[in-house]
């Protein structure tokens, strides 16, 4: 075998690791990320279901905790492309920051709360929007419970008519 060849072949075989190591890494983190997932917490999502351009609405958002312990919701991340045909006028209560990410990787506005949600009780987090625009917009809503990535995530959809 010449060395050209053992090259490509050594090449090829680093390729083929490469590559079952990442995929196989992958698959580990997606395993450990709903291993995380939040136990004893449901979400309840309220919006009208009549919504025209220029209409102003509340969105609620009820993080609802099923356990004798008090919980803390950290953030709320919504991913593109649910808040693109609307803008937010307010939000109650307020978050400690607001960092929108809509431009980045992963396209996420963060709403940081660090929050209790009481034991065996809820916390509503009120979003006043206004329409700017017709069309189905649907995205992940993930909210963080307890800590950075004890995710619960659903998909929510803003419909806008003309």
């Amino acid at each position: 075998m010449t060395t050209g060849t053992k090259v490509v072949i050594g090449v090829l075989v680093a390729i083929i690791v490469l590559g079952l190591t990442c995929v196989g890494g992958a698959v580990a983190f997606v395993f450990w990320v709903e291993a995380q997932t939040p136990e004893g917490i449901t979400l309840q999502f309220d919006y009208p279901d009549d919504v025209v351009v220029g209409d102003e609405f509340d969105t609620t958002i009820t993080i609802v905790n099923h356990q004798d312990q008090p919980r803390t919701l950290v953030d709320l991340d919504f991913y593109s492309p649910i808040l693109d045909g609307v803008s937010i006028l307010a939000m109650n209560p307020n978050p400690s920051s607001d960092m929108d990410g809509s431009d980045g990787l992963f396209g996420s506005r963060t709403l940081t709360y660090n929050k209790v949600i009481p034991a065996e009780g809820e916390l509503a987090i009120v979003i006043t929007m206004t329409a700017q625009e017709a069309g189905q917009f649907a995205g992940d809503v993930d909210v963080s419970i307890d800590k950075f990535l004890a995710i619960y995530s659903t998909t929510q959809t803003i419909v806008i008519d003309e």
